[in-house]
């Protein structure tokens, strides 16, 4: 079967290099909407078990395309609509939300900052990595401190860039904590440079990365637009 595949949306510009391909090799096509445009194949479906990480790369490397030149709107992974008139009928129902965050983001990238326990501190365990087997008691005391830790070092890190971020989301996973902020193109290097300089308690570690696509920071419409069309999977 055929379905239509989108990858990404953006505000037109003339002078906006496109790529020629995109999974599977498949031709990339482009969708007008107005002053939305929206990249877009005709794929094979279902994708074959064993080619997913590779679709998921090339994917990413179509995004990442237009990202590098202008602010975009990534769509799910991999996701298909039945065919072309199910992605139009979807994307008119939502072109006005789409336009209004581009417009919103189009100065801005997404960096972020990852804390999480150091390898040696993980909770059950002591600085020399030997199991603390002795009470739950222990284990309960190390998972607070690294838990207080990891909110102070949050705080830091926030004051760290406060002079470069325009909105800060952070948000709690099983694995750490993640800070995901907002700045203007070009100043990546200065936020890498003022994040680094937040001092890491021992018991943590840190990761910073970027840029990415402003995804933590689109509208909630956007972020979850209501599907209508039977066709959108």
């Amino acid at each position: 079967m055929i379905r239509a595949l989108v990858y990404c949306g953006f505000q037109h510009q003339p002078t906006l290099s496109l790529p020629s391909a995109g999974i599977q090799g498949v031709a990339v096509q482009l969708a007008s909407f107005g002053s939305l445009r929206l990249l877009w194949s005709e794929v094979a479906w279902p994708f074959p078990p064993d080619s997913m990480q590779q679709s998921a790369v090339e994917f990413h490397g179509v995004v990442h395309h237009i990202f590098k030149q202008t602010a975009v709107i990534p769509f799910r992974l991999l996701s298909v609509f039945d065919d072309q008139a199910a992605m139009a009928a979807f994307v008119e129902e939502n072109q006005a939300s789409f336009t209004e965050d581009l417009e919103r983001l189009k100065d801005f990238v997404q960096m972020e900052c990852v804390v999480y326990p150091a390898p040696q501190q993980k909770p059950g365990t002591h600085p020399d990595s030997n199991p603390d087997t002795s009470s739950g008691k222990a284990y309960l005391e190390q998972k607070a401190m690294a838990l207080r830790s990891s909110a102070g070092f949050t705080r830091a890190a926030q004051d760290a860039i406060a002079h470069l971020s325009n909105d800060v989301r952070v948000r709690e996973t099983k694995n750490g904590t993640r800070i995901f902020v907002l700045i203007k193109r070009g100043q990546e290097k200065d936020f890498h440079n003022a994040a680094s300089a937040a001092p890491v308690p021992e018991q943590l570690s840190r990761r910073i990365s970027g840029p990415w696509p402003a995804a933590e920071f689109l509208s909630d419409r956007v972020k979850a637009p209501q599907i209508t069309t039977a066709g959108a999977k």
